[in-house]
């Protein structure tokens, strides 16, 4: 069985995890949430980072801390529902807008001054023209590069580093780290147990940050297996198969094909045991929002979610395996399509 995603646990892991235990430091209380954050900011050339409890709450803190509490958010309409209900938590509403088939990411209108919440899936920023705030959701796409705003990363099991659940902001601004600081430790007041404001609960505990920190310092060592691993599906894969994340860090290795998803992943699974994923079901079309959304029309994301899927992309994965995967792939291809 070849799983859609493993990840690599052989660093400082276990020796962090037990220097927690050891000193009775598993809460957010402790040595490796401060550590982890401040080596995350400067891997991403930022000067503040907040480590949150998943990504989905670095989402809504990042809004939230950035002053975002009504109005319309322009998102694509093909990402993970994290980032819609991070919006209607904050008191805001999402406007939806399809993506662009190329760079999986939208297009802004120019006249458009509503935030945007960028979902930089692999690597491609919104286009926009206007000076809308901008909040980046790389939770999927790693990639060092300077901050001039505010942007999200995910710590989740699939994601480049993980630890476990997680989720981490990284921002310039001295008010936003500020606000987040407090949003993710229920708007404590000066003093103790005295809240002017509503907060959550969403810090990131010692343990999640320690494992964190011995995944980070890997990361370059991550990178390069993930780049070495898609020069591996480029040789390997079909003529039928479009790749369509040939970035420098792909965070899932993601595929097209002219047929339906839905069998080709069913036949993968029941026939060679390689699991898949299928890409993001349109957010327009989730059964939890009713017929709320239902009369819009996305013919892109209608097209990705049927077409679209992604193949394992764990960092365990060796050549061999990447060419067993395509071999299969090739043969469903043939024999039934």
């Amino acid at each position: 069985m070849i799983p859609v995603y493993e990840p690599i646990f052989n660093g400082n892991e276990k020796k962090y995890l037990q220097e927690c235990i050891d000193k009775g430091q598993v809460s957010s209380a402790g040595k490796f949430v401060k550590k982890f954050e401040e080596k995350f900011a400067k891997w991403a050339n930022a000067q503040y980072a907040i480590a949150t409890s998943s990504g989905t709450s670095a989402l809504e803190t990042a809004l939230w801390a950035s002053g975002i509490s009504k109005g319309l958010v322009i998102l694509p309409v093909s990402t993970i529902i994290s980032c819609v209900i991070a919006i209607l938590r904050v008191g805001a509403k999402p406007l939806f807008k399809d993506i662009d088939l190329e760079t999986l990411n939208i297009k802004v209108p120019s006249l458009s001054h509503n935030p945007i919440l960028s979902v930089n899936l692999f690597g491609h920023r919104v286009e926009h023209k206007t000076n809308a705030l901008v909040i980046e959701d790389n939770s999927q796409y790693w990639k060092k590069y300077s901050i001039t705003h505010t942007a999200v990363y995910s710590l989740y099991a699939n994601k480049l580093i993980t630890s476990g659940e997680g989720g981490i902001i990284v921002t310039n601004s001295k008010q936003v780290y500020d606000n987040a600081k407090s949003y993710i430790d229920l708007c404590h007041s000066k003093e103790r147990f005295i809240h002017d404001k509503i907060g959550y609960n969403f810090r990131m505990s010692n343990l999640q940050a320690a494992v964190g920190l011995a995944q980070l310092e890997r990361i370059d060592e991550f990178t390069e297996i993930k780049q070495r691993n898609l020069q591996f599906y480029k040789k390997y894969l079909p003529d039928k198969v479009k790749l369509k994340c040939d970035v420098p860090v792909p965070w899932m290795y993601l595929i097209e094909t002219p047929y339906d998803n839905k069998k080709i992943r069913q036949k993968l699974w029941e026939k060679y045991e390689i699991d898949t994923r299928s890409f993001f079901y349109p957010l327009h079309k989730q059964p939890c929002f009713g017929n709320k959304y239902s009369k819009l029309s996305f013919p892109n994301a209608d097209y990705a979610s049927k077409h679209w899927f992604y193949l394992p992309s764990g960092l365990t994965l060796k050549e061999w395996e990447i060419k067993y995967i395509c071999q299969c792939l090739t043969e469903i291809l043939n024999e039934h399509f």
